[in-house]
């Protein structure tokens, strides 16, 4: 899904209420000056209809300066969450899941021995290239699911939130679900042919999903809106602080980090996203009015 041309207006019109209208709504919008007019666009197509009907009803004189009712965060009705869980629901089932997994660990119900690496097939050897296959099928991706203590959990389900709900908008749902699947698999893989079978958590998806983002980003730079709704120092930050891990483990050690799984993810998923085809319509009409100008 990608950036949609919704209204053009001349350059002499005043479009503060619509403008203002849509920071209300919080829809991510921009507004690009060309020579003979100002072209409105929104980031995701699922807001461009209701954008219209604002723009007509602002045309006609009838859009009131504020929306009808305003709600607080707490105040959000069922409607509201159907619709929020529409736009990503897998985002949502994959941060519940999560979530059940880990409070089921805690209480007894589910060893997380269960869920890892079989330790009975590995060799004992880094490496090992076979070990990791003979394991059952769900175990290629069961360790993702597993995490090992409050932090663990926390710091992979925000990171999963921020980057999974934006890549779910403008990629689809199966864009994130294959990526995930397969994020997890070379993640998983990268890690187990550096330590074996005892490594756990959803890091090396969450890296996979920053490269993917970082790569989608460079292939849509032409676009007259962000592909992804985050701030352009997040993936240079992530990278960083993966680098600064590696030297401080390195030289101090004993900090029990896939830095395996992470650079993995991180580079597979940027590949992925280079390679993954784009919907070039924005591009050329970024393009046409280059060329116009």
């Amino acid at each position: 899904m990608d950036s949609i041309l919704v209204f053009q207006a001349s350059p002499d019109i005043n479009l503060t209420p619509i403008t203002d209208r849509l920071w209300q709504a919080k829809i991510p919008h921009r507004v690009v000056l060309n020579d003979g007019s100002q072209d409105l666009w929104v980031a995701r197509i699922e807001d461009a209809e209701q954008v219209k009907i604002w723009v007509q009803q602002w045309q006609a004189g009838e859009l009131s300066a504020k929306p009808e009712k305003e709600e607080t965060p707490w105040q959000v009705n069922a409607q509201q969450k159907a619709i929020i869980f529409s736009r990503f629901p897998i985002t949502v089932l994959m941060m519940a899941t999560l979530w059940l997994i880990f409070l089921a660990q805690q209480v007894g119900m589910v060893s997380h021995l269960d869920w890892l690496m079989d330790p009975a097939l590995w060799s004992g050897e880094k490496l090992d290239l076979v070990s990791f296959w003979q394991n059952d099928i769900v175990r290629w991706w069961s360790p993702a699911l597993i995490h090992l203590s409050l932090m663990h959990i926390v710091m992979n389900s925000f990171w999963w939130w921020v980057l999974a709900k934006e890549i779910e908008i403008s990629d689809g749902h199966f864009a994130l679900v294959l990526l995930t699947l397969v994020l997890a698999l070379i993640a998983g893989y990268a890690q187990y042919l550096a330590v074996g079978p005892y490594f756990a958590g959803l890091s090396g998806v969450t890296y996979g999903l920053m490269g993917w983002v970082w790569g989608r980003q460079y292939r849509y730079r032409g676009s007259p809106m962000p592909r992804y709704q985050l701030p352009s120092w997040l993936f240079p930050f992530m990278m960083v602080a993966m680098v600064i891990m590696i030297m401080f483990d390195g030289v101090f050690g004993g900090l029990n980090i896939g830095h395996e799984s992470h650079v993995a993810g991180a580079v597979f998923g940027a590949l992925i996203a280079i390679v993954w085809p784009i919907n070039s319509s924005a591009l050329q009409a970024t393009s046409a009015q280059d060329n116009e100008e």
